[in-house]
């Protein structure tokens, strides 16, 4: 399936209909064409989560975190059974309090 998003549909309505339409798209944190294409496709649209700047800091230190954990742990595979597991046991928990972040 191609991403490429040539097409067009063209629907009517009145100004204060889209200023409402419009004013719902940015409030979900998506464009008017976005916003439109999944309401129309999904039936509803989830809108993105809006977090403080230190929530997206915590966030990006997290998934740094996972990252670097899942480095060690892929070099210490071969020489250390136990501490392979034990690191791979706190990426899964630190991807966990991630997922935390974007549930509805």
């Amino acid at each position: 399936m191609t991403n490429n998003k040539d097409s067009e549909l063209k629907i009517r309505c009145t100004p204060e209909e889209k200023n409402r339409i419009s004013k719902r798209a940015k409030s979900a944190g998506k464009n008017l064409s976005e916003f439109t294409r999944e309401m129309l496709l999904k039936g509803k649209v989830v809108a993105a989560p809006q977090f403080s700047e230190m929530q997206q800091i915590g966030i990006k230190l997290l998934y740094q975190y996972a990252n670097r954990f899942t480095y060690i742990g892929n070099f210490m595979k071969s020489r250390d059974g136990r501490l392979y597991a034990e690191t791979q046991s706190l990426v899964k928990d630190i991807r966990q309090v991630i997922e935390q972040f974007f549930k509805a």
